[in-house]
């Protein structure tokens, strides 16, 4: 068998260089995964820091199939003029995965891919594994070196098909935030996108410009695109000019990302009524947040929400600390059972189940049978804080499965951050915000919210302002029974009881949330 040539090329000045790979080598390269194995070098030659500094994750060749099934499905038809870009092209694995796709001669299929990245060896990978693909020396200049936020080579051209895996540059995170330069000319170019958007959002921004007329886009993002504030700008970007009209939700973590992620298909024209998230037809949301859509693929229940009315943060105060109250407890907290002022923090709270000084909790790196604050140690800069949480309240966990909450009936526990304290103003009584936090309703509202913005998929994200955002229930006779249920401490028929509160008979909701309930 004779050798294979394949060409390489760093940069567009420098002719491609043939490499001659001798029989041995060249009968491994012919076969299926020949094209494929270039890709899985350069994965395998990049360490853990270089990926997680670059955001750059290899996609499996089974996961890019998925994607672009999906995908497809909702764009033109491929036929022999169809172009295609990848933004940000990798080892080259979703061009190949579209040149099996695409009709045409190898030769006319590949002068119809093209790539770019930043990474010169990223580059020559891709020009290797579609020379493997085309079995023979092919010019390759549809592959370049570039960035395509803010130095495309293809600048001037559109395309009907753009796809890929982005890198993942969290801009909350150390080794991974854009420089000054960057934010500077990321904002010039889409004024208004949030300085903590993804990278891989602005990547959608990036492809959805250079979208020939009716051009599909399918670009992997992390699921928190689809519901953080910071990337609302994003979304309402893409509304205006290239609705969403499909979502892949990886089951598993499919890549070493180490979060949870999605497959945004958009194309241009006007939006349907639905979207389809995994071959569901799904209620297109608002641009406020598209979790909705990751909370449908979880299987979490359609519960819908009153618009308008009276609101939890109409009745109480709901509020938490921030970096500022944590750090000002650290010289305070003693272990102490007979404390005064119990710290509490989310480890301890169960559904209406207070767990302090039956668990241990940790504080500022330290472990703790029964924390309790001083107050004359509390840093001056919260005494006021501090202080003013010393109410009757309804204290709430965050990250977790439910809404957990417990009821401080004295006003003497300190909320520990991310805690949220939900102190009432008069009417109702804790009692009653303690039941409708216990509530399969509010969990139901909450996850579909935010689905994707906390730390695994399973979790729900409390916070203050979502919280606050939460309807009262109208049957007051109904919510009474909770209350008393919530005093008894029986979550269960607390449960109940809220979804009558809400008008909300249903008795899937209830068993979906039961099975989310902590077994400890």
């Amino acid at each position: 068998m004779r050798g294979v040539e394949v060409t390489l090329g760093l940069d567009d000045t420098v002719a491609p260089a043939p490499l001659n790979f001798d029989a041995g080598v060249s009968s491994v390269l012919a076969g299926p995964w020949g094209p494929w194995l270039p890709g899985f070098v350069r994965e395998a030659l990049t360490s853990d820091g270089e990926r997680h500094d670059a955001g750059v994750h290899h996609t499996p060749p089974q996961i890019v199939d998925q994607v672009l099934d999906r995908a497809l499905i909702h764009a033109e038809p491929l036929d022999e003029q169809t172009t295609v870009l990848d933004p940000a092209v990798g080892g080259g694995a979703f061009l190949l995965a579209m040149a099996e796709r695409m009709p045409g001669t190898p030769f006319d299929i590949v002068a119809r891919l093209h790539g770019v990245d930043v990474d010169p060896l990223a580059v020559a990978t891709t020009r290797a594994a579609l020379s493997l693909w085309a079995g023979g020396d092919i010019a390759l200049d549809t592959v370049r070196v570039g960035d395509h936020l803010v130095d495309d080579p293809f600048a001037m051209e559109r395309f009907d098909l753009i796809v890929g895996n982005p890198p993942f540059l969290s801009q909350l995170r150390g080794g991974t935030p854009r420089s000054q330069a960057q934010r500077a000319a990321l904002a010039e170019r889409w004024a208004g996108v949030g300085g903590y958007v993804d990278d891989a959002a602005a990547f959608l921004l990036a492809a959805v410009d250079a979208l020939a007329d009716e051009g599909t886009v399918v670009l992997v993002q992390p699921a928190s695109v689809l519901g953080a504030v910071d990337a609302r700008s994003v979304r309402e970007r893409l509304a205006r000019s290239a609705p969403p009209r499909a979502l892949w939700v990886d089951p598993g973590r499919a890549f070493a990302a180490g979060v949870d992620t999605v497959a945004l298909v958009c194309r241009g024209g006007d939006a349907p009524p639905t979207v389809d998230v995994d071959g569901v037809a799904v209620a297109r949301p608002s641009a406020a947040s598209w979790a909705p859509l990751l909370a449908a693929a979880a299987g979490v229940p359609v519960v819908p929400r009153p618009t308008g009315g009276v609101m939890l943060g109409d009745v109480a105060r709901v509020t938490a600390g921030f970096r500022d109250q944590y750090y000002g407890l650290t010289d305070a907290v003693v272990d102490d059972a007979t404390g005064a002022h119990p710290l509490v923090t989310s480890g301890v709270i169960d559904p209406l189940d207070d767990g302090w000084g039956r668990r241990p909790t940790r504080f500022a790196k330290r472990s703790f049978g029964a924390p309790s604050v001083l107050l004359d140690r509390v840093d001056p800069s919260i005494d006021t804080w501090i202080r003013d949480r010393l109410v009757p309240k309804v204290l709430v966990a965050s990250q977790t499965r439910v809404i957990e909450a417990i009821v401080d009936v004295d006003g003497r526990c300190v909320p520990c951050t991310p805690v949220v304290s939900v102190e009432p103003c008069d009417d109702p009584s804790v009692w009653h915000l303690a039941a409708l936090l216990t509530s399969p309703v509010a969990t139901a509202w909450l996850v579909t919210e935010a689905a994707g913005t906390a730390l695994s998929a399973s979790a729900v994200r409390v916070s203050a302002a979502t919280l606050a955002a939460l309807p009262l229930p109208d049957d007051q006779q109904a919510w009474d029974i909770a209350a008393e249920a919530a005093r008894n401490g029986d979550v269960a028929a607390c449960g109940r009881a809220m979804l009558q509160a809400y008008a909300v008979d249903d008795d899937a909701l209830f068993a979906w949330w039961w099975d989310r309930m902590p077994t400890r």
